[in-house]
C-alpha cells in the first residue's frame, strides 16, 4: 500500500515541479533573451516518476530595435510559447487531480483494512 502512496507522492512532486517551471516561463515571457525551462518526467528507479529540468537553448524570435546610440540592432526575444505553456499547465493540473484520487482511494482502502482487522 505504501508503494502506491509513494509513487503517487513522487508523481505529484514531478507535476508540481513542472507547474513551477511553467509559471517561471510565463512570468519571463516578455524578457528578452530568456530561455525557457523544460521539465521531462521520466521513469526512475522502481518505476517511480522523476522530473528533470533542462534549459531550452533554441533561439527565440528576433526583432529590430534602436539602441542608445541610434543604431538598429537585432534583439532576441524569449523562446517561450504561451500556448504551449498553457497546455502543459492543464496537463499537469489533470495529472495532479488523478494522483490525488489515487492517494484518496489508497487511503480509503487502508481504512477498510484497518476496520476489518480491528
Amino acid at each position: 500500500m505504501s508503494n502506491v502512496m509513494d509513487t503517487a507522492r513522487l508523481a505529484l512532486q514531478s507535476q508540481f515541479t513542472r507547474l513551477e517551471a511553467g509559471a517561471n516561463n510565463i512570468a519571463n515571457l516578455n524578457t528578452d533573451g530568456y530561455k525557457g525551462r523544460r521539465v521531462n518526467i521520466k521513469e526512475g528507479p522502481h518505476g517511480t516518476p522523476t522530473a528533470d529540468i533542462t534549459v531550452d537553448l533554441s533561439p527565440g524570435p528576433s526583432r529590430m530595435e534602436l539602441n542608445q546610440e541610434g543604431d538598429l540592432v537585432d534583439v532576441e526575444m524569449s523562446n517561450v510559447d504561451l500556448a504551449t505553456e498553457y497546455v502543459k499547465t492543464m496537463e499537469s493540473a489533470q495529472a495532479i487531480k488523478a494522483n490525488l484520487k489515487t492517494i484518496q482511494a489508497a487511503d480509503e482502502l487502508l481504512g477498510e483494512v484497518i476496520d476489518t482487522l480491528a
